[in-house]
């Protein structure tokens, strides 16, 4: 069980690593931002996109360009929400302790490797479709009044939670759902290294009249990229610019700017939030 001994001992062995670089500050700071909150709260949510947008950008994470690597990662990326609170630093550098964790703690390197020896075992020993059907066909049936095990009482459907999905409807929409919450997560990496990079200079270009160092790419990276976000009127008096101009101008051209850029990359803003 997750106890504030445990969090205060943890933060301290994440924020009091020996090697600090920009990075591990970084990641201790949203690590320590995710346990701070109450998981599935907006504040935990927020910090937690942050993390794992982070993440997907560590070198060492264990890589493929199998077809169903995305949803390998996907499933190692919800898995550690789940158990962050469980990471503690085993190497000087934060990153590194991070990504061992992840690759064999959370076992990704294992689902990369899987991955790979069942496209090659496919490959050896391909069955037909018929071979395939028979083989289900042999398989016992699931019931869910068998009990899960020896002397166990409890039995599969027990463990059918109310509010799993139960209707080829409701599970066709949730994973729907899931794929689309993946999907926008790599958006948001992509969208995060062209910010940092704005390749085409169009971030640079975008802003107000005379104050070209209020300019998107550096809003961006102080309002969206940093956590926790600066607040616009502490940029304005940064930046020595009216407040009221600052806040038109991010308003009016700096996002609609940044949702198009987004809208190259594949992102497709639901109607609820139109």
């Amino acid at each position: 069980m997750w106890t504030d001994r445990g969090a205060k001992e943890s933060e301290r062995s994440v924020s009091q690593s020996p090697v600090m670089n920009e990075r591990d500050e970084r990641l201790g700071t949203l690590i320590e931002a995710v346990r701070q909150h109450p998981a599935g709260s907006l504040s935990w949510r927020k910090a937690m996109n942050q993390l794992l947008m982070e993440i997907q950008q560590l070198p060492g994470l264990a890589r493929s360009a199998h077809p169903d690597y995305l949803e390998a990662l996907d499933d190692t990326l919800l898995k550690l929400g789940d158990e962050i609170h469980e990471f503690e630093p085993r190497q000087p550098s934060l990153e590194k302790s991070l990504v061992a964790w992840i690759n064999l703690k959370l076992r990704l390197k294992y689902q990369v490797r899987d991955l790979h020896s069942s496209q090659q075992t496919r490959a050896k020993n391909p069955k037909s479709s018929q071979e395939e059907f028979q083989e289900q066909v042999r398989k016992p049936p699931l019931s869910l009044d068998v009990p899960l095990g020896d002397g166990a009482s409890e039995t599969f459907g027990d463990r059918l939670a109310a509010s799993v999905p139960c209707t080829l409807f409701e599970i066709e929409a949730q994973t729907k759902r899931e794929q689309e919450e993946g999907k926008n997560r790599r958006i948001g990496v992509q969208l995060k290294q062209y910010i940092e990079k704005d390749p085409e200079g169009k971030l640079q270009r975008c802003h107000p009249q005379s104050h070209p160092e209020c300019n998107c790419q550096i809003l961006s990276q102080r309002l969206l990229l940093k956590y926790p976000p600066d607040q616009l009127a502490v940029v304005a008096r940064d930046l020595n610019i009216n407040y009221n101009t600052l806040n038109w101008h991010w308003k009016n051209k700096g996002l609609p700017l940044l949702q198009a850029i987004a809208r190259t990359l594949g992102y497709q803003q639901n109607r609820e939030d139109l």
